[in-house]
């Protein structure tokens, strides 16, 4: 009996070997980091991202899922409010110059590695830093209370000085492979963020759609 039992094992270890041989997932962590100057002086914020790629067997094809753990980098700038990188982007499509790109993105945008399956194998050995170009930015929101979400608007980095004024300007971003912690305090900032979660979306005039996964990553 034990020795089937043990074959069996061997077998089921076997399979599953394998199985992720042909169909791994793949695992990476960044640090995103954004820079705002206002008044003079420099505020930043960041936050490290996990991304984890998994492949799916499907009839005739393979396909991939991710999940994403984390938080979005905010940047306090006290009187000025708050500057949150978002999780996601408000397109998937298209986008024009600075208009935000999801947090799956940016690592790959920024190394010069495509998305196809091969270069998905590239990204958990990625190492180094890289400033991300005006057309690889995350999508930016900007709180005027950050206790107050409907304060929130969708604004880029080229109009910041005309919507906070001319001392307000972006002074870059970049992200940076790392294997240090992933850590969720934003709620710390955003104290609402609970209260839009799943379907309850808080739908602003200016068309823009709050919920807690633009803040932290659904495998958090």
């Amino acid at each position: 009996m034990k020795r089937i039992l043990l074959v069996t094992l061997m077998v089921l270890v076997a399979a599953f070997a394998t199985y992720k041989f042909f169909y791994p997932t793949y695992t990476y962590r960044y640090r995103l980091t954004v820079n705002i100057e206002a008044d003079g002086k420099l505020h930043s914020g960041s936050s490290v991202v996990e991304v984890t790629w998994y492949a799916h067997l499907l009839p005739a094809l393979v396909s991939f899922s991710s999940e994403l753990r984390g938080q979005a980098a905010l940047v306090d700038l006290e009187e000025h409010g708050v500057m949150v990188a978002t999780l996601t982007a408000e397109d998937w499509g298209a986008h024009y110059s600075n208009a935000g790109w999801n947090a799956l993105w940016l690592v790959p945008r920024g190394f010069g590695v495509d998305d196809s399956i091969e270069g998905l194998s590239k990204l958990a050995n990625l190492r180094g830093k890289r400033e991300l170009a005006l057309d690889n930015l995350p999508r930016i929101l900007w709180f005027s209370n950050p206790r107050d979400p409907t304060t929130a608007r969708t604004i880029l980095v080229d109009d910041i000085p005309s919507v906070l004024g001319p001392s307000v300007r972006f002074a870059g971003a970049s992200v940076e492979m790392t294997t240090d912690p992933v850590v969720t305090d934003i709620r710390q900032k955003l104290p609402w963020i609970d209260s839009y979660s799943g379907t309850n979306t808080l739908y602003l005039p200016n068309h823009l759609g709050i919920s807690d996964y633009m803040f932290v990553g659904a495998a958090s």
